[in-house]
């Protein structure tokens, strides 16, 4: 079978355009951030450029999303990827990281990182990422 699905990024002047039809698809993993942002505030930070979002289509019509930001390290750049939702993730993964790795590379970037659940590991061990740390929160009752 021959894959029709497209991958490229949104320039913030064109995210209007596509965000009622990627927005159901990040807002689940936007979620998962539990009041420290928002669908409103993604979507700010794709306006002013601080997030790029990323498209990945079949055709004309959206299957998946994701967002990335550039990180400034004080010995270092890399890119993070913050929030992806969608489907067809099989399909069009290796396509995507090897984009990301360009638009990284090419935007002077020596790393690629992500935050998610665990279960995302199945998926990214086989394109060579690993865990580099675990996150814990504990909220504070204030009552």
């Amino acid at each position: 079978m021959t894959s029709t699905l497209t991958f490229g990024a949104v320039p913030a002047p064109a995210v209007d355009l596509v965000w009622g039809l990627v927005e159901p698809m990040l807002a689940p993993a936007i979620a998962t951030a539990d009041g420290k942002t928002d669908v409103h505030h993604v979507k700010r930070q794709l306006d002013s450029g601080e997030l790029l979002l990323w498209v990945v289509a079949d055709g004309l019509v959206p299957v998946a999303a994701l967002t990335t930001r550039i990180i400034v390290y004080p010995e270092r750049r890399g890119m993070a990827m913050d929030w992806i939702g969608g489907a067809r993730m099989r399909e069009w993964l290796p396509m995507a990281q090897a984009m990301l790795m360009r638009y990284a590379a090419d935007n002077g970037c020596v790393h690629l990182e992500g935050y998610g659940r665990k279960g995302w590991d199945r998926w990214l061990r086989k394109f060579g990422w690993r865990p580099e740390y675990i996150a814990y929160r504990m909220d504070l009752d204030h009552g």
